[in-house]
């Protein structure tokens, strides 16, 4: 495999002369990139429309598959779930950087594996993170009344929902929602797993900024998959790769167990309700003062890093499933 771009100062993307990975892209130049890789690369990437948020933003994935051909095993990868984590739709995007603007580097992942990349599941508390003093702003948009807005939507699916860890408090960071999946950006999200899940054999969440590769559960301690040591043993090479690109230790272990326990995430609500063999969340690299405001001068290893742990995911797809 080639060695991915890493240095400070990195030159504009051919398909988008005016996108390039110095700086942390709008939701709108999200999307735009988007439509540019399916435009420029037909036979490889298609744009798929998700659903919409709460004020209307679009919420899209590309779907990049070799031919077009349906029926190889699936990889699901679901970004930008909290605003503030800005690292990880980025990370996405460099990640449908690498994949397809640089297919030919990955024919072994492509020839045997189909993907679908939702790079801004979140893109109302995206953009008002965006806005002055606003930075470390967590949830959606919903409005929840008495001046309180938004959800988290890390807990907000209906997998336990509402049973550890969150708050029903509606002026909370960690508001769970008034239902499981009560926001438009989960059901969406649910949907188009739902209607994607008969191949599916990895899921993987990218948040930000523990320096973590998770496995199932997050609501348990003690709760884990039945072919936990599979997880385990990927996990822990996936933590290799990404500690050997920089330096920065990574950690593996069960959600729940790592972070402080909590219900109603996407990863729990995959492996509880599809069960396929493989689902994680990546925390990425941590930095700047709050370890979520990575500066744009340091974002290229960072991303470069989030990239090879996702590779090491997807050529053991590619391999053995």
């Amino acid at each position: 495999m080639r060695s991915l771009l890493v240095l400070p100062v990195l030159v504009a993307l051919v398909a988008g002369a005016t996108l390039d990975f110095n700086h942390y892209w709008t939701a709108q130049e999200i999307n735009a990139y988007l439509d540019e890789l399916a435009s420029d690369f037909p036979t490889l990437a298609s744009v798929v429309n998700v659903g919409t948020s709460t004020e209307g933003r679009p919420i899209r994935a590309l779907r990049v598959s070799k031919g077009n051909v349906a029926n190889r095993p699936l990889v699901i990868v679901e970004s930008g779930l909290r605003a503030r984590e800005w690292i990880s739709p980025m990370s996405a995007s460099y990640i449908l950087h690498e994949i397809v603007e640089h297919y030919y580097e990955f024919e072994n992942i492509l020839d045997n594996v189909n993907f679908l990349i939702v790079p801004l599941v979140n893109p109302d508390g995206y953009e008002f993170s965006r806005t002055p003093n606003n930075r470390m702003w967590v949830k959606s948009r919903s409005v929840n009344g008495n001046g309180c807005f938004g959800t988290d939507l890390a807990r907000n699916f209906g997998y336990l929902w509402n049973t550890v860890g969150g708050s029903s408090d509606p002026c909370s960071d960690s508001f769970v929602g008034t239902g499981a999946f009560s926001t438009p950006e989960t059901a969406a999200l649910r949907n188009f797993i739902q209607a994607n899940s008969a191949n599916l054999v990895l899921y993987l969440s990218i948040q930000s900024a523990d320096q973590m590769v998770l496995y199932p559960f997050s609501h348990s301690a003690m709760t884990n998959p039945s072919n936990v040591a599979e997880l385990r043993s990927l996990a822990n090479s996936v933590a290799q790769t990404l500690t050997n690109q920089n330096g920065r230790i990574f950690t593996v272990g069960g959600a729940g167990l790592l972070q402080p326990a909590a219900s109603g995430s996407s990863i729990d609500y995959v492996a509880g309700t599809f069960q396929p063999d493989l689902v994680y969340t990546l925390e990425t690299g941590a930095g700047g003062t709050t370890g979520y405001d990575v500066p744009e001068a340091q974002m290229a290893a960072y991303l470069s890093e989030t990239t090879y742990g996702f590779l090491t995911m997807a050529e053991y797809v590619a391999n053995n499933k």
